[in-house]
């Protein structure tokens, strides 16, 4: 039986189904999603009975089921009724998503695809929800699911206190093609410039902000404007409720106030224009937003920060670029600090007590973030590109934390001047570290957040040129979604390796790379401990984020940081020279890669694109005879295999004089009818400490090697410097 709620602008929106149905829905034919699937559900797909469903749509769903042979109940139901009034708290509490606001969306924006949403109950799955979101607005904004996918199945799970997304999938039709869109091809606008103006001058309780956004249209007929903030809020203890930033009011610049709506709960809000704006509009924007979004640090007390450090004021669409103004009114014993230059510190109209500080970014960037607390600035300045660049460390006083504020300068002061010879100039003006008293750092465009790193070894120097590089991997390039994030992390990661090798030759980088790749073999933890498996065989790359689950946990650490940099480091042995251990066409391809795309986002598939075009002109590819890396990507970077290598080989006498290493290089650990092809390091040692440097090819199984020597060697190694990724590496002399 289906009941239908009454018309909304003429038609039906909602509806209930009681009584004995079934959902069946295949994972598309993409490898990674099937295997997700299984892992999520140990079945090929989601198949499941149910009781009853709660039916929110703006297409024709209504008239489909009355087609179909659906009854329509002719009087009222109290189940029904009830049913359909918790879909909605429940949904905004669970996910932070307001299905009412994305169907006024969908309406008043005369959107021409249909939304639909329809949360089932009652069977084997118990509680799960289908989502289909041409638009991609709620997959994006209460999801991060951004890389174009249009429709989701997903559970809330209790014990983790957020959803289990089972599935992801894009159109039918973007499948047939082979075509899909990410999900900012959908904004409805860009935002060009925000003035921000914090009331930070009682950080324990509160942020007052004012959000002045200059904005442009990017289609016609805009009038409804979601905007995301505070999204990444937990629901442990009612943190989105309680914290969440509210809107008190929004008007036009010219003084019109504007409808606004945000429910409790709700990851961001929505803004409705008094006329429908069109393509290339430019509007200003006037929010007020106030809540208790601010946190105190536990380690050093009066030190405080915004509860998510990249969500606090609003944003529409994922990583958009713009200019910034950033004015903080504050205390006269505190400091503040943000991104970009310092552009103003002085008296706060506010009042005598009160301190205005603005910092200015005029580049436009995707992300920023503050801190606020009784700062001491060092000062440093590095020499890079025959230009003076500024570097600052906020440190705490003595009294409060002992920190090494020289020994960080240095190394920010090194590591910057590094990755702008490897990668390309430093593109901002000024470069600037925080302490901030957590344990993980984060980068963001001219200022990186550290905790007290000032230890003199391999994991500070690699953790502080970490940060450094994600100036140009997550700030100068952008990622483009989720799956895209590998781009950032891992590039990251292996630059952290880059830098820790040059600044401590011993054993610097070897340390980094063993450490990366045992915990590829790791078992994954789970809710109740130890897993099975390795987190290596949990996903490809592209699954980014959604490696990491209830039976997955380290999963995101492991593969997309970890093997990440290793998937990086092949690539750099394959740009080398194996016989003079040259390694530039490497960095050449890098920084061409940031030439191309900086200010910009960039995809996994563009960065291939960049690579491929340099690959076919290396020793090792014209060696070999391949003339792109489409093999490397779909090995590597689309599925999640690990396989081990064996040499077996023993030596002939050759008719020149010299000898022959024969044998055959057997790869395992593939499953059947798989088919990777490799290159390998072959390291040849001769008598009086000579040595020379090769390679070998693997295809398949089995593949026979062959190589001329001069002389017997005394030993021959297979990879000894870990360039390839592999669960075991092995040599075998017959």
């Amino acid at each position: 039986m289906v009941y239908f709620s009454p018309a909304v602008a003429g038609n039906v929106r909602a509806a209930v189904f009681v009584g004995e149905g079934r959902l069946e829905a295949a994972p598309p034919a993409v490898d990674f999603e099937r295997d997700h699937v299984r892992r999520m559900l140990k079945a090929d797909e989601v198949s499941s009975d149910f009781k009853t469903a709660v039916l929110r749509f703006t297409d024709d769903t209504a008239g489909e089921l009355l087609k179909a042979g659906f009854r329509q109940a002719q009087c009222s139901s109290e189940q029904a009724s009830r049913l359909g009034v918790e879909l909605e708290p429940r949904l905004l509490k669970e996910a932070g998503m307001n299905v009412s606001a994305r169907q006024l969306q969908s309406i008043l924006n005369r959107e021409t695809a249909g939304f639909f949403l329809a949360q089932v109950n009652g069977g084997k799955l118990g509680r799960f929800t289908y989502l289909f979101d041409p638009e991609v607005r709620i997959p994006a904004d209460a999801f991060g699911i951004n890389a174009g996918e249009k429709g989701l199945i997903f559970a809330y799970d209790e014990t983790l206190s957020g959803n289990d997304v089972w599935m992801a999938f894009h159109s039918e039709q973007e499948y047939a093609t082979g075509i899909a869109s990410y999900s900012d091809m959908y904004n409805l606008v860009d935002t060009t410039r925000y003035g921000l103006t914090l009331d930070l001058t009682e950080p324990r309780k509160v942020l007052g902000l004012n959000a002045k956004m200059d904005v442009v249209c990017r289609k016609d007929g805009v009038r409804v404007i979601p905007f995301a903030v505070g999204e990444y809020l937990g629901t442990d203890y009612a943190e989105r409720r309680k914290k969440q930033l509210h809107v008190l009011g929004a008007h036009l610049a010219g003084g019109t106030e504007l409808l606004f709506f945000q429910e409790p709960w709700e990851g961001g809000f929505s803004i409705v224009l008094p006329q429908a704006a069109s393509a290339g509009e430019h509007l200003a924007l006037n929010l007020d937003l106030k809540g208790d979004f601010m946190m105190e640090s536990e380690v050093v007390a009066g030190t405080y920060f915004p509860r998510s450090a990249e969500t606090w004021y609003p944003r529409h669409g994922y990583l958009g670029r713009a200019q910034f103004d950033v004015s903080m009114i504050h205390r006269k014993g505190d400091r503040v600090v943000s991104i970009g230059e310092l552009a103003h510190e002085g008296p706060a109209e506010a009042g005598k007590d009160a301190i205005a500080t603005e910092f200015r970014m005029e580049q436009p960037i995707g992300f920023i973030s503050f801190a606020i607390g009784p700062y001491e600035i060092h000062r440093d300045a590095a020499m890079v590109n025959n230009q003076r660049l500024p570097i600052e460390f906020y440190s705490m006083p003595g009294s409060r934390a002992a920190i090494k504020e020289d020994f960080i300068l240095a190394e920010m002061n090194n590591s910057v001047r590094f990755f702008s010879q490897m990668f390309g100039n430093y593109p901002y003006p000024i470069f600037r570290g925080v302490y901030r008293p957590f344990d993980f750092g984060q980068g963001f465009p001219t200022t990186i957040m550290i905790p007290n790193a000032d230890l003199a070894n391999y994991s500070t120097y690699s953790f502080i040129a970490h940060e450094t590089s994600h100036q140009w991997w997550g700030d100068m390039v952008e990622w483009r979604s989720y799956r895209d994030q590998w781009l950032s992390e891992g590039f990251a990661e292996y630059s952290g390796m880059l830098y820790a090798q040059l600044r401590d030759k011993t054993s610097s980088e070897r340390q980094l790379i063993e450490t990366a790749r045992q915990a590829l073999k790791m078992p994954p933890g789970t809710l109740t401990g130890v897993g099975h498996g390795r987190l290596v065989d949990v996903g490809p790359l592209v699954m980014g984020y959604r490696v990491e689950g209830r039976e997955t946990r380290g999963a995101y650490q492991a593969l997309v940081y970890d093997k990440g940099a290793l998937v990086l480091r092949m690539l750099h042995f394959l740009f080398t020279d194996t016989q003079t251990g040259d390694g530039t066409p490497f960095f050449d391809m890098m920084h061409d890669f940031v030439e191309r795309y900086k200010g910009k986002s960039a995809s996994t598939e563009q960065f291939f694109a960049v690579a491929s075009e340099h690959v076919k002109n290396t020793a090792l590819a014209k060696k070999y005879g391949y003339k792109d890396l489409n093999w490397f990507y779909r090995q590597w970077v689309a599925q999640a295999y690990l396989p081990s290598y064996e040499l077996s080989y023993h030596l002939e006498p050759d008719a020149g004089g010299g000898v022959l290493l024969k044998g055959e290089l057997l790869q395992t650990g593939l499953p059947d009818g798989e088919t990777w092809f490799g290159v390998l390091p072959l390291v040849v040692h001769t008598a009086r400490g000579g040595m020379a440097r090769g390679s070998v090819a693997v295809l398949g199984p089995r593949t026979p090697v062959s190589v001329r020597l001069p002389q017997a060697p005394q030993k021959v190694e297979l990879d000894p410097d870990l360039w390839v990724l592999s669960a075991k590496t092995s040599i075998n002399k017959q």
